[in-house]
């Protein structure tokens, strides 16, 4: 019986060679792009869950409360935080301070490169999972100049051959400073780790280099540790809350609290809103399943529609084999198993279109998925969603057709059932909302993605780059400076604390003429050299620049919302205290962007304070870029030999920070593409299946006058109305769902009602396209050949 079925099902394919290659194109599609975002979203799922004791780990967090209203949540704490969780809390197994990743200078002999690292507690390999393949896990950070480094990093420095030769106790020159043993090889970080890094210092070597860090107020490492198992997370967190305010001197005004966040959760969620966890990377993940689940129905729903709409045409088989003994159950197999084999055959094609599309889709990601990798798990799921949709779809039909009745079949008289019709027009407008929603998102998308690009951030970040100020540079800054000046396409030079992306140092204590001792307010801090304004090109609405003012004093430019929250109408020659130091403020900064656009505007103070900065600035014109930058390398390996020289461009660190956004805007256009594609199938066959239907009544039409403009209005009116409906079901949802998307951005785009008109057309016009291809071959038939029979 079972052979019989299958022979049968390959035989009715066969048949229906046009229909069952739409039905396969719509299925193989769909099951593609599933299978694709279930390929990222597992990757994403991974991230930081490999780690053996990952449900003890919990990274500690901290909410800042200011009396202008804002609440910061940070990942920064206190030094001393770490061994007082040791000490004071029994339910605290293990305390690890971090600090990092950082790029510094490694070098070995005649080998010098710029590698990632970080600075990290004795119990680092203890709690972690990156297991060491040379060393003691407990021991390996326990001298302060001692260094744990990959087995990357050990093939690089020491060759091919390094595990046959002895690499422990070898020494490598770090940061152009001192040697460092190596005490311990741990295996690559895998790439689903947040943290990345080559190499870990102990954070003694850290600590010992930056004092400042032991005082309670002073909030720059960051702190995982381990509880006991069984310890309530909820609990804890009432416990330790006020730790911070109870060991260090409160300011008034202030508050501030500390709670616990599962450290595998923090690639996924790490979004805080006003103290709350709001969403993160888990957000992109929800769009892009629910995407991929509503293409894969675009494609269920065109298998549903054509077996529906194909009644008519299997009704007299139906009722032949129902008539020689057929049951209801064994016709629902049969149905199912044509669409079970459908499914298979899609499903093969998936995972080639799959494979084909792979490159790209790692491009538009960032990731690098290989075939290779895929485990079997991935597959098992792949194949159990492939049998899913095809016993999803195949299960409405099958229930349907076979509930036929043998007289009435045999008779021909389930020509058009209604209820066939009514749930084909629902599919239809369904598979239409759907698409409209992904092609008015991707407009939405596409739209706040090229605000973002354009966006005037107060500064400009074309034509810039930027080197480490560090080594011998630091000593002959003058020199170098005035060296690039004359590399031609060099602009301007100068040296600031940070790039003007994102600027971490912040202090509270700032005082002005007039202040409320009990207002402690957040204010960024930039400390910056001559020529910064300029380089930047940032613009000044009062006041002068630090090199139109040569002082010995401390000098302050504010931004417009610092003048503002101080309440200075005439800032410029007033004195304020940064640090219980004062200062004058020399110029009035007009408003500029320090962080992502998902931020507001925060207070800013630039700081004259050359000895504090970290990075040179250089200014190119536009075009030059290459020769400068060959230039640069020339002079900065003069200055500073020994240094490995490396250059960041502003701008690709500006589209750096907008990678998710990048993607959803790339990734919804293909996913529109694909909706309307599929969609288009369906009702192309739909359409193709009710000319047949109605081959008879153009004919007669025809004969009584009727012209062909006129016969291909008559049969598109009604899938265009259907079209009509499926807009003004998506507009409202897609407003909804582009507003609240946009809500996340503290600045973005307005959603315009052209936007609606322009999404609604396409889909209109893309619709009529489709239907009137059909309708034309139908209306220019020849009215005899269908009336031949009558």
């Amino acid at each position: 019986m079972f052979k019989n079925q299958i022979r049968f099902t390959i035989r009715n394919l066969k048949r229906q060679k046009s229909y069952a290659l739409i039905n396969i194109l719509g299925l193989s599609v769909g099951l593609a792009c599933s299978f694709l975002i279930l390929l990222w979203v597992q990757n994403e799922l991974s991230f930081d869950r490999f780690h053996e004791q990952g449900t003890q780990l919990f990274r500690v967090m901290h909410n800042f409360y200011y009396s202008d209203g804002r609440i910061n949540t940070w990942d920064d704490v206190p030094l001393p935080l770490a061994e007082t969780f040791e000490k004071d809390y029994p339910e605290v197994t293990h305390a690890v301070l971090l600090d990092g990743p950082n790029e510094i200078a490694v070098a070995y002999q005649d080998k010098a490169f710029r590698e990632l690292g970080i600075h990290s507690g004795k119990a680092f390999f203890e709690i972690f999972s990156f297991p060491l393949t040379r060393g003691n896990a407990s021991t390996a950070l326990e001298i302060p100049n001692g260094v744990a480094i990959s087995e990357h990093l050990a093939e690089k420095y020491f060759g091919a051959t390094w595990k046959e030769n002895r690499v422990l106790g070898k020494t490598l020159w770090l940061d152009n400073r001192k040697d460092f043993t190596v005490t311990g090889v741990f295996q690559n970080v895998p790439h689903n780790s947040t943290y990345q890094f080559d190499f870990v210092l102990p954070i003694e070597d850290h600590i010992v280099r930056n004092a400042w860090l032991k005082n309670w107020r002073n909030n720059a490492l960051q702190l995982v540790i381990r509880l006991e198992d069984g310890v309530s997370q909820s609990a804890f967190n009432k416990k330790i809350a006020k730790i911070i305010m109870e060991n260090s001197q409160k300011q008034m005004g202030s508050d501030e609290v500390i709670f616990l966040q599962p450290y595998g959760d923090m690639h996924l969620y790490s979004d805080f809103k006003d103290g709350k966890l709001v969403g993160g990377r888990i957000d992109y993940i929800r769009i892009f399943t629910i995407v991929a689940v509503a293409i894969l129905l675009l494609a269920c729903i065109n298998f549903m529609n054509l077996a529906t709409a194909r009644s008519t045409h299997r009704a007299k088989e139906i009722g032949v084999r129902k008539t020689i003994g057929a049951t209801k159950r064994m016709l629902v197999q049969q149905f199912m198993g044509e669409s079970s084999l459908m499914a298979f055959i899609a499903l093969l094609i998936a995972l080639l279109l799959s494979f084909l599309a792979l490159p790209r889709f790692n491009q538009v990601t960032g990731m690098s998925f290989a075939i290779q990798n895929l485990d079997a798990v991935y597959l098992l799921i792949a194949l159990s969603i492939a049998l899913i949709v095809g016993l999803l779809s195949g299960s409405y039909p099958a229930l349907f057709l076979s509930s036929f009745n043998v007289v009435k079949s045999l008779r021909s008289q389930v020509n058009r059932p209604l209820r066939g019709q009514v749930l084909r027009k629902f599919l239809v407008i369904f598979q239409f909302s759907i698409s409209i929603l992904l092609i008015i998102s991707t407009f939405i998308a596409s739209g706040q993605v090229d605000y973002i690009l354009n966006k005037n951030l107060g500064w400009e970040r074309k034509n810039l780059a930027y080197i480490r100020f560090e080594g011998p540079i630091k000593k002959q800054y003058e020199a170098f400076k005035q060296e690039l000046l004359q590399i031609p396409g060099i602009v301007q030079v100068t040296t600031a604390s940070q790039t003007p992306l994102r600027v971490g140092n912040s202090t509270a204590t700032v005082t002005w003429p007039g202040k409320n001792p009990d207002d402690v307010i957040l204010f960024h801090i930039i400390n910056a050299n001559y020529d910064f304004i300029e380089t930047m090109k940032i613009e000044l609405t009062a006041g002068k620049t630090f090199s139109e003012t040569p002082s010995n004093t401390e000098r302050l430019i504010l931004n417009e919302r610092s003048a503002q929250i101080m309440g200075l109408e005439n800032p410029v020659g007033r004195r304020i205290e940064l640090w219980r130091r004062e200062g004058d403020v020399i110029g009035v900064a007009k408003d500029f962007h320090i962080r992502s656009l998902y931020t507001a505007i925060n207070p800013v103070i630039i700081r004259f304070a050359p000895g504090n900065t970290r990075n040179i600035f250089v200014r190119m014109e536009q075009n030059k870029a290459m020769d400068v930058i060959a230039g640069l390398k020339k002079t900065y390996e003069q200055f500073n030999p020994g240094y490995p020289f490396k250059y960041t461009f502003l701008d690709d660190g500006y589209e750096q920070m907008y990678m998710s956004e990048l993607a959803t805007k790339k990734l919804t256009n293909y996913f529109a593409v694909i909706a309307i594609f599929i969609s288009c199938l369906g009702l192309f066959a739909i359409a193709s299946l009710t000319a047949e239907q109605r081959t008879k009544e153009i004919g007669i039409r025809k004969v009584l006058g009727a012209s062909v403009s006129g016969l291909v209005i008559l049969f598109s009116t009604d899938f265009m109305k259907l079209i009509l409906v499926a807009f003004f079901v998506a507009a409202p949802v897609a407003y909804y769902l582009g507003s609240a998307w946009l809500a996340n951005f503290a600045y973005h785009i307005k959603i315009e009602p052209g936007l609606f008109v322009i999404a609604g057309l396409a889909a209109f016009i893309i619709g009529c396209l489709t239907v009137i291809f059909q309708s034309i071959g139908l209306a220019l038939a020849n009215p005899v050949d269908s009336l031949r029979s009558e």
